[in-house]
């Protein structure tokens, strides 16, 4: 099957505390959002790649892209006033009976055999979604503000990339908005569908956090 890629970049940089939009900080040599765009490319060199990004920042994207000659091959989309928005946008670019993947521009991390696991499973399946465990102690804090322990076991935090048959996530995408929707798989599972979980890999961070783009940045270095 076919096989699509759609990255949402539209962070600002604000728990960072950069004026920079966070995808496009330089770490080890290059944009953050260029070694989240190798990966893939050097996954599957014949992915076709749909980068969602704001208006106000297409410009600054095609700049960077010469500055650092950066020729991966990939069609830019302007974004909208949610993420939701900015994916229902990049989904029109794609065709139905593809597979594709929908993933964070901030995740340089993601690992192949991660990849490999979703792909396999959403062609299967119809979806799949990396997953981690918890690694410490989870807490829930109660409206009188009393709380009480959480069996990490029973938990997972979920990663990207999303993995989906284009004609499903396109469909459940024609819902209206709702801000209970915290990824792609929750519109899914809205529209009715059980989300299959996929084994991740605990280095494929969000870049967040000032140490995020540290520990992103030693990784990066070693690899």
């Amino acid at each position: 099957m076919e096989t699509f890629l759609l990255i949402t970049a539209a962070g600002q940089g604000t728990r960072l505390q950069a004026s920079f939009p966070k995808q496009f900080i330089p770490v080890a040599g290059k944009p953050l959002l260029m070694h989240s765009i190798d990966v893939f490319k050097t996954f599957d060199p014949k992915i076709k790649i749909i980068l969602v990004l704001p208006d106000d920042q297409i410009q600054l994207w095609k700049d960077l892209c010469i500055e650092f000659d950066f020729l991966v091959d990939h069609q830019i989309v302007r974004g909208g006033e949610e993420r939701f928005h900015s994916v229902q946008n990049g989904l029109n670019h794609i065709p139905d009976n593809k597979l594709v993947l929908i993933h964070d521009g901030v995740r340089p991390m993601v690992r192949p055999d991660t990849i490999e696991r979703v792909i396999q499973t959403a062609t299967e399946k119809g979806n799949a979604i990396p997953c981690v465990t918890p690694t410490q102690t989870v807490r829930q804090i109660h409206d009188d503000n009393s709380s009480e322990i959480i069996d990490r076991s029973k938990l997972r935090l979920v990663q990207t990339p999303q993995g989906f048959h284009s004609t499903l996530i396109k469909k459940a995408y024609q819902t209206p908005f709702n801000p209970a929707f915290t990824d792609d798989a929750s519109v899914l599972e809205f529209a009715g569908y059980t989300i299959n979980i996929v084994e991740g890999n605990y280095s494929n961070i969000k870049v967040t956090h000032p140490a995020d783009l540290k520990m992103v940045e030693a990784l990066l270095t070693v690899d």
